[in-house]
């Protein structure tokens, strides 16, 4: 176990911290990329520099297994990152930038599964353009303002989040559980909400926005 360290403007290589466990560190303009840190634990741990407004760089990260609790991710590069069982819960990652993040094993060249933990985060803001985490635990996370153009989340588990300020149509959320989310400006008459899961609130509000009145049955 390593705690209460900090490390400053260090590039991290494949030796440094593969496997193990972090607590309460913090990493200010640190430079992961392409170092493996599969199945390394890092928790309440800060990656972020408030004073520059700058994210560490995990890009092209061997991330598999690997777990992020409470920690501080704001402005994190992870793109290209390979991550299929990667957990990140209750953490800001604001900002943070996923463009590439594989979180699949490919089985044959044309079929494949994905596995990601990523619970009760704050996402606002960040890049998940053209990610695929299909069937994924993906539940109380706020996505606000985040970019979702091609992205894949279908069968996904979506419940309890924030959908404030994003661009439905431009994303696969069919099959989803979508119960206890505030859903934004969600235009049914645009999305495909095929399989989709809604609580009876949810229903109500959404007709009512092409119009539909909706009334409780005498």
């Amino acid at each position: 176990m390593i705690e209460n360290k900090t490390y400053s403007d260090m590039r991290i290589d494949d030796a440094t911290f593969c496997g193990e466990k972090l607590q309460n560190c913090r990493f200010i303009r640190c430079d992961f990329t392409g170092a493996d840190l599969a199945e390394t634990a890092f928790t309440d741990c800060s990656f972020y520099d408030e004073s520059q407004q700058l994210g560490c760089r995990f890009e092209r990260a061997q991330l598999r297994e690997s777990s992020f609790i409470r920690c501080d991710l704001t402005m994190a590069n992870f793109k290209h990152i390979d991550a299929i069982g990667c957990e990140i819960r209750e953490s800001k990652a604001s900002g943070a930038d996923f463009r590439g993040a594989s979180f699949m094993n490919m089985i044959t060249s044309r079929s494949y599964f994905c596995r990601a933990y990523m619970t009760k985060n704050n996402f606002s803001y960040a890049n998940f353009q053209k990610v695929v985490l299909e069937k994924c635990e993906l539940w109380e996370n706020r996505w606000t303002g985040a970019n979702l153009l091609g992205a894949n989340f279908s069968g996904s588990d979506l419940s309890g989040g924030e959908f404030h300020q994003i661009d439905w149509a431009t994303a696969d959320f069919t099959h989803c559980d979508i119960t206890n989310s505030e859903l934004g400006d969600l235009n049914i008459r645009r999305v495909n909400l095929e399989g989709v899961k809604i609580d009876i609130w949810q229903q109500s509000q959404l007709l009512e926005r092409i119009g539909l009145i909706v009334v409780g049955s005498v």
